[in-house]
Formats: C-alpha cells, structure tokens, sequence
C-alpha cells in the first residue's frame, strides 16, 4: 500500500532533505486518466515505469487498466518481476551476454519481450536463447526521427524479414520511441501533429513488412505528450507513456 498525502504531508518537516514526496491522490488520478485514454482508442497500454522504478506504483498502473509493463533495464526488469510483475517489455536492445543470460533467467516466470535493432544482436539472441532452449518474443525497434536507437525506416523491412527467420526467436512487431518531434527529429508543440504523424509512420511500415508474409502483432509507441494522438490511428495496438503517473515542469510547458 502507498501511504496517504496527507499524512505524509503531517510529517513532512520530520524528514530530512532531500527528499522526494508524492501526492499520491494526484498520482492515482494521472494514473486513471491515461488508463481512460487506452480504453478509450481500444489500445493496450504499457506504461514505461522508468520515471518511478516503483514496483507498487506500476502495480497500481496495472490495476488501473495496463496489460504490462515497460523498462529501460534488465535490472529494472528483475526488480519489478520479483515484486509479482508477470508482463515485461525491455524496450532497449540487449547487446552484452550476461544481460542476455539474465533476461533469458528472466523469462522463465515472466512473459518477456526484448527489442532489437541489429542483425548482429538478433543473431547473439537467437543464439543464446537456442542455448538455453528457450524461444524469446522480440519487438524491432524503429528510429522515426529522434535518432537515438532503432533502425531506420528505409531499412526495417529488410531487417524484419532476416530476423523473422531465426531460430528461437518469435518476432511479435514493431515500436519507436519519438517524444515530442516530427519525423526529421526538430521539436515541436503541435502534439496532435506529431502524435498522428508517428502513428502513420508505424502503421504503414507495419503493412510494408506484413507485405513480406511477415505476422506484425505489435505497433507499440507513444509518449506521455503524444500518447493521446498517437492511439487515435487506425493500426496502433500499445501505447507507451511513462512521465504521466507524476508529470514534470516539461509536460506542463507541453501543456
């Protein structure tokens, strides 16, 4: 159970600084909203839990509607499947074999999904995971213009129909990760716009690969300031906002 505001509040100059307190009522309430969001765009909703990294908190994300869980880390991972989370998806490609080893350990109790974004680590999963004998969902990581990770546009398809093959290997969808931007990276406060424009990008590129005889299940993507618009396109399956269970000075400017 997460304590009341209130009586966190009555002992709040007991504690010392500094000090991180939670309005749990406005928390609960962030929570719901976006939980009503998902439902009401019939998307799955899979909050990224790396802005609280509270296994209580995203019990409460999944009591309030979400299908799963979202993390940045197979540490992140490990702490919240020891806590009694049963669907995780580590949304950033595993590259060393010991994190390969322990999501593998991992994924013996839990439903586990891991993105990949390379050939070369599609193949050392693969590997790893017939070594084990175990038979890993993954998710192809798209890069739609922030140009961090993931694998451009004009070259998933072909990567999508090289890792569908592997052995060991259950190749689910597709997800990006754009935030506030248009498709060439640049910012912007036209949420609606980008939310729409994200969605598209991922839906058609979805068809392009089910066009190779490819099963694409999955179209996962949208964040906190997106999430809303990006639900509303026809072919979207998961949202993945994380920052709204608490919100920051950056979303209020966002509005």
């Amino acid at each position: 159970m997460l304590p009341d505001a209130r009586a966190v509040r009555e002992q709040e100059k007991m504690v010392e600084t500094p000090r991180l307190l939670i309005d749990v009522p406005k928390m609960r309430r962030n929570i719901g909203k976006m939980a009503s969001i998902a439902r009401e765009r019939g998307v799955k909703l899979r909050p990224h839990v790396k802005t609280h990294k509270i296994p209580a908190i995203a019990r409460e994300q999944l009591e309030a509607g979400a299908t799963g869980i979202t993390v940045a880390k197979v540490s992140e991972a490990e702490i919240m499947a020891e806590n009694g989370v049963r669907d995780i998806f580590i949304a950033y490609p595993l590259v060393t074999e010991s994190k390969i080893k322990r999501a593998l350990r991992l994924s013996r109790g839990t439903s586990l999904t891991v993105g990949v974004d390379s050939m070369e680590g599609a193949r050392r999963l693969s590997k790893m995971a017939a070594s084990d004998g175990r038979v890993l969902d993954v998710r192809l990581e798209i890069d739609t213009g922030l140009r961090r990770t993931g694998i451009s546009r004009d070259r998933a398809v072909e990567l999508a129909s090289r890792i569908e093959p592997l052995e060991n290997l259950n190749l689910t969808g597709i997800y990006t990760y754009r935030g506030a931007a248009l498709k060439d990276g640049s910012p912007t406060l036209d949420l609606r716009t980008a939310g729409l424009e994200e969605g598209e990008l991922m839906v058609s590129l979805a068809e392009r690969i089910r066009e190779r005889g490819i099963e694409v299940e999955d179209v996962s993507l949208g964040s906190t300031p997106t999430a809303a618009f990006v639900g509303e396109v026809e072919g979207v399956t998961e949202i993945r906002p994380g920052t709204y269970v608490f919100y920051d000075r950056m979303q209020a400017r966002l509005g």
